[in-house]
């Protein structure tokens, strides 16, 4: 009621004024017809003597207040009938912002996701991960199981450190056999994580004693998908008779959305440590904890580094030059992502710069275009001040409104893109990422500091001098600092998007070097599957893992299509590998701390020929390499070099420290390959046969005459005929888990070229509009050189020199701030330099050929003016 109160009181004033000046110069021009003048002539005497009517009606009202609010309605009225006036400048000036605010509001919802919004977790701050840290200069390791005990039992910086062994889980009873991410959790878990359960509770110390009842907490997917969301839950036994968790009771249900950062998990179970077996166990866990109210992370390392030295002192052969480490959660969740991130957040705000540069071009070439209406406002009262507040709400309304449709485009488009990236893609907290209310607010900022940005400058070339000038000139040309000021942007944008191009140039560059990498096997018609096996009741696990393996086997290579099958404990392109240390038996033992050996893998029968992998000598395993004949292993080439250098390996033997800690003699040498990851050099392997050493992974490579993925249902019918209950996971082709392998770079090298590509877009419309301006301000100049006989050839070139000169400098520019900034790239590069000249030259070449592509059509246009047209206009 106020306001329509206020509108109703403001429209009476208006009247009240419009009659106050019309009675005065009704009373001027009455003494002027009183002193004898026409009444016509007199009229226009009195609004002579009484001067700007309208600047007096603006003074006026300026003292009645809310005067801002008005000039502010005033001009946003007027701002978007000029907008809709010219709709040409308008698409293509929000065109540009839009799809720069809205590609700088993606990256920011996924940066602000993924590294400035706390873990879910009460005070994450004080969450850290503690790793052993090898003598051989690795940064990290996971845990012994004895040494998490001494950590446990000795600290005094934590309030709780707990242990997590992640595993998949068969379960089986209730529909098809899965298998489910699972994570052993020592009691401490969940206490130091500090979330509840939303059903029941959570594991308790005395669940986590060896030989106590078992119980499980389900997550809430699983709870969803396999018991349909029933409260009744709680209590029940997990069915089954071979699972890991057969006749486990579930006492809790965590709430949707809990998630340790760095695994997967549906599935809590005790972890159980023996103590009397800790000190014999390997490195097998990770580790969390929780910091005590004001200890920090460095205070913590430092003892536990003292306690590191310790135990390398009570047992030396497990620990000799073994340190410590401690690294707060969120370093830890986003490792290697922040690099990433942070480049294509920079990128993204190159791409806005260059749009905001453009749009300023347009817009001083639109302020020098509107000089006779600006000429006109000047004469009719209009201040210095009031134009330039004018120009601004011009430019806020464009930005808020190309805001409006980037937060559109990033609220539509970030949910698809995250769908459309693979499950197991390696971006952290993936599932948290939204476009929510800061990113909203993200977004008014960027418009209204982009609105400024652009706007300003043309305001700022608004004055009394440069309208007056204007009307004298008739506004064919603009001023020499208003040209100077477009120059500018011009070559700030060619820079700008040279940077960018050469980034995605070096990127794209490692890419194709990446793809051109051989794996050292063949993926093409590999069908791929993991498992757990599961452990048998009677303690025969090692028979039971061999027996499995070696049945399903037989039965999977007798299906039609199946050319060859076998096994391997960890898929290579993966899941990283399992390492120990081994040694030639010919020479002494390495002292405690010296490690000499590498990586390990179990592998099945005719691995190597299914893999396409190449013996480059002796033998692969065979029937012969059964449980009680002569333990045998195969090298890698790498391997074979690093412990028989210059000797032939097959026949020797090698000391294995795992398992029964076996003497193992050499019957083969395999070609090296790419196991863990492409970009990573082949490192030592040694691989030893399913049959003698089993382990309770295995994950099955099947090779076909045709397309892999129809022999799905009929393997899985094969293993469930072996044994009913085991469960499969991670169904894929080779070529999928390759492809899954260099997601990251995949997906970097695509954003860096789209943001090159929009970058060099708009580069190239920035000179386009620049030298179109140019010619069209140069019209008359043109046409009299055509006159006096210049050649058509002779104007073009004239045109091409003034783009190219722009192109040059901005090249130039670009260059220098390359190479000053490129460097931040290394870390993503595969064995390419940040200064790769031949991408410099490339990227140069191309944006040049760009930049003169963007000066053709108005150099063409000034070559076709008539100049007797021209010279008849003058």
């Amino acid at each position: 009621m106020k306001f329509w109160h206020w509108l109703s009181r403001r429209s009476r004033e208006e009247r009240e004024l419009d009659e106050e000046l019309r009675f005065h110069l009704e009373q001027e021009a009455q003494l002027h017809i009183d002193r004898g003048e026409a009444p016509e002539l007199a009229r226009r005497s009195a609004r002579r003597d009484f001067g700007n009517v309208t600047l007096t009606r603006e003074v006026t009202r300026g003292m009645w207040g809310w005067s801002l609010l008005e000039r502010g309605v005033q001009d946003l009225r007027f701002a978007a009938r000029m907008l809709l006036k010219n709709p040409a400048f308008t698409v293509v000036a929000l065109s540009a912002l839009a799809l720069g605010i809205g590609a700088t509001t993606a990256t920011f919802s996924v940066v602000n996701s993924v590294l400035l919004r706390p873990l879910q977790f009460p005070a994450p701050e004080r969450l850290v991960m503690v790793w052993e840290r090898p003598p051989q200069g690795k940064l990290t390791n996971v845990v012994q199981t004895q040494n998490f005990l001494d950590w446990h039992a000795r600290n005094h910086s934590f309030e709780g450190i707990a242990a997590i062994w992640a595993t998949p889980v068969n379960l089986a009873g209730e529909g098809e056999p899965v298998q489910t991410p699972g994570m052993y959790v020592s009691a401490d878990f969940f206490r130091v994580l500090g979330v509840a359960p939303l059903l029941g509770r959570t594991i308790q110390a005395e669940d986590d004693v060896h030989g106590a009842n078992c119980v499980v907490v389900l997550g809430y997917g699983l709870w969803q998908s396999r018991y349909g969301g029933r409260a009744d839950v709680l209590g029940r036994k997990i069915r089954g008779s071979a699972s890991e968790v057969a006749g486990c009771e579930v006492v809790g249900v965590m709430p949707a959305g809990f998630r340790f950062p760095t695994l997967r998990a549906e599935l809590y179970i005790p972890i159980k440590i023996d103590p009397a077996q800790a000190p014999l166990d390997g490195r097998n866990y990770y580790t969390v904890a929780r910091l005590k109210p004001g200890v920090s992370w460095q205070a913590a390392q430092a003892e536990m580094q003292a306690i590191a030295a310790q135990t390398a002192r009570e047992r030396p052969k497990m620990n000799a030059r073994w340190s410590a480490t401690v690294v707060p959660l969120m370093e830890q969740t986003t490792g290697e992502s922040r690099t990433t991130l942070l480049v294509l957040a920079g990128a993204v705000g190159f791409v806005l710069l260059i749009a905001c540069a453009n749009v300023a071009n347009l817009l001083l070439l639109r302020a020098s275009a509107r000089r006779r209406e600006m000429t006109v406002r000047v004469a009719l009262g209009a201040g210095r001040w009031r134009l330039m507040h004018q120009l601004v709400v011009e430019s806020l309304l464009l930005a808020v409104s190309a805001g409006a449709l980037g937060f559109l485009l990033a609220y539509w488009g970030v949910p698809t893109i995250i769908r459309m990236l693979p499950a197991g893609f390696p971006l952290p907290r993936m599932g948290e990422i939204s476009v929510d209310h800061s990113v909203l607010a993200f977004t008014l900022l960027v418009s209204l500091a982009c609105g400024l940005f652009f706007g300003i400058l043309p305001a700022l070339q608004v004055s009394r001098t440069q309208i007056s000038q204007g009307l004298q000139q008739g506004g064919r040309t603009g001023t020499a600092s208003s040209r100077r000021l477009r120059d500018t942007l011009v070559i700030a944008e060619v820079a700008l998007a040279l940077l960018l191009v050469t980034g995605a140039g070096l990127l794209l560059r490692s890419f194709i070097l990446l793809n051109e990498v051989d794996p050292g096997f063949r993926p093409e018609r590999l069908l791929t599957f993991r498992m757990r096996l599961l452990n048998r009741s009677d303690g025969k696990i090692f028979e039971h893992r061999a027996a499995v393996v070696r049945e399903v086997l037989d039965r999977i290579r007798a299906l039609p299509g199946v050319t060859s099958a076998s096994s391997i404990h960890v898929l290579p392109m993966c899941c990283g590998n399992s390492g120990t240390g081994y040694y030639r038996t010919d020479r002494p033992a390495p002292p405690p701390g010296t490690f000499s050996g590498g990586d390990f893998s179990v592998i099945s029968d005719a691995y190597f020929r299914t893999m396409g992998i190449p013996m480059i000598g002796g033998r692969e395993f065979d029937a012969r390499d059964r449980k009680g004949a002569p333990e045998v292993a195969i090298l890698n080439q790498t391997a074979a070099e690093q412990i028989f250098p210059g000797e032939n390996p097959i026949g020797k033997q090698v000391k294995f420290n795992g398992f029964f800690n076996p003497t193992l003699q050499i019957v083969g040498v395999a070609k090296d390959i790419r196991h863990s990851a492409l970009e990573n050099a082949p490192d030592p392997c040694l691989f030893l046969p399913q049959a003698q050493q089993p382990s309770g992974l295995a994950a099955l490579v099947i090779r076909t005459s045709g397309d892999p993925r129809a022999l799905i249902p009929a393997v899985k019918e094969q293993i469930r005929s072996v044994d009913p209950n085991q469960g499969a996971q991670d169904i894929a082709t080779m070529e999928q888990v390759m492809s899954d392998a260099i997601a990251r770079p995949r997906l970097q090298v695509t954003l860096m070229c789209i943001f090159g590509l929009l970058a060099l877009s708009l580069a190239c419309v920035g000179i386009y509009a620049v030298i179109s301006y140019s010619v069209e301000q140069r019209t008359r100049e043109m046409g009299i050189r055509l006159a006096l006989g210049a050649a058509p050839d002779g104007i073009r070139r004239l045109v091409l020199r003034e783009g190219g000169v722009l192109a040059a400098a901005g090249i130039g520019i670009g260059l220098v701030a390359a190479r000053a900034l490129t460097g931040y790239l290394s870390t993503l590069l595969y064995t390419v330099k940040p200064t790769d000249s031949l991408v410099f030259a490339g990227v140069s070449a191309v944006l040049a050929a760009a930049a003169m592509a963007g000066c053709y059509f108005p150099a063409r246009r000034a070559t076709r003016v008539d100049p007797a047209v021209v010279l008849r206009d003058e």
